[in-house]
């Protein structure tokens, strides 16, 4: 007699547990065209409900009310009583799209000025400076302003080092996500131009595929990935781009470390 008690509590936990799985594995999120049918399936118990509103396990999004057909939580409740999950309900208009697969060049400019590398600087004394040196800046910063004025590019950069006369300037700079500020003293330089020994660059280049167009709205999609600095191999914070006619010159086995060494485009 035991035993069998045994068994049947442990059956029915068993059952139990494979309810509540079936219930868990509602996703959490559902995105659906409008038109579309959404079934969530039959429970014992449970019912699924948008406000007052009983949606059964067939939900209809081109039946719902104009505002109700953008975005809708889906409760789900035990009983008709407990809500033991909500279920998110966003409901698009369908689009027709034009596949594309056609390859273009992207130009994309950095927000601020990346530090890509660090030299020394040969002053109108012939000496040799790092005015660098112990500012904290180093190889994949980027520099946002100078003396509270925003910079632009790598240009921009140059040309308030040169403003300062020799006088010490205000850096601030990103780095790991976080804002720093460093005071640097520019350096004359044999050609009469200040400096402070940073290799900076404010834009990098490549392809991609364009992958699909929406005619409507002229909206577009591509394939990709995060961009990372040849220099630096950090992601490079992007401000803003623009696609380039690309015409594909050469195709060169990638090599393990260098998928892309010797690759040409125009």
């Amino acid at each position: 007699m035991k035993k069998t008690r045994r068994i049947l509590i442990i059956a029915f936990l068993l059952c139990l547990f494979i309810y509540w799985c079936k219930i868990d594995n509602i996703p959490n999120h559902i995105i659906l065209y409008n038109g579309e049918s959404l079934n969530l399936g039959e429970f014992f118990g449970i019912s699924f409900k948008i406000g007052e509103e009983d949606c059964n396990t067939v939900l209809t999004s081109s039946s719902l009310s104009e505002e109700k057909k953008t975005s809708n939580t889906v409760e789900v409740k035990l009983f008709d009583t407990f809500t033991i999950k909500e279920v998110e309900l966003s409901i698009i208009e369908e689009t027709t799209v034009i596949p594309v697969g056609q390859v273009s060049g992207l130009k994309l400019y950095t927000n601020g000025a990346l530090v890509v590398g660090m030299s020394e600087i040969k002053g109108e004394d012939n000496q040799k400076y790092k005015p660098y040196e112990n500012s904290g800046i180093e190889e994949g910063d980027r520099i946002i302003k100078v003396n509270e004025e925003e910079v632009t590019n790598a240009e921009h950069l140059i040309q308030l080092i040169n403003q300062s006369a020799g006088n010490s300037i205000d850096i601030e700079y990103v780095k790991d996500n976080e804002i720093c500020i460093a005071n640097i003293i520019p350096i004359k330089a044999t050609d009469g131009t200040y400096k402070i020994g940073l290799w900076v660059r404010d834009s990098s280049a490549g392809i991609g595929t364009l992958s699909f167009y929406e005619p409507s709205t002229g909206n577009f999609a591509a394939l990709g990935h995060g961009i990372t600095d040849s220099d630096t191999g950090d992601l490079v914070e992007i401000a803003n781009g623009e696609f380039l006619t690309t015409k594909i010159l050469s195709i060169i086995k990638g090599l393990k470390g260098s998928p892309r060494k010797n690759s040409r485009y125009n």
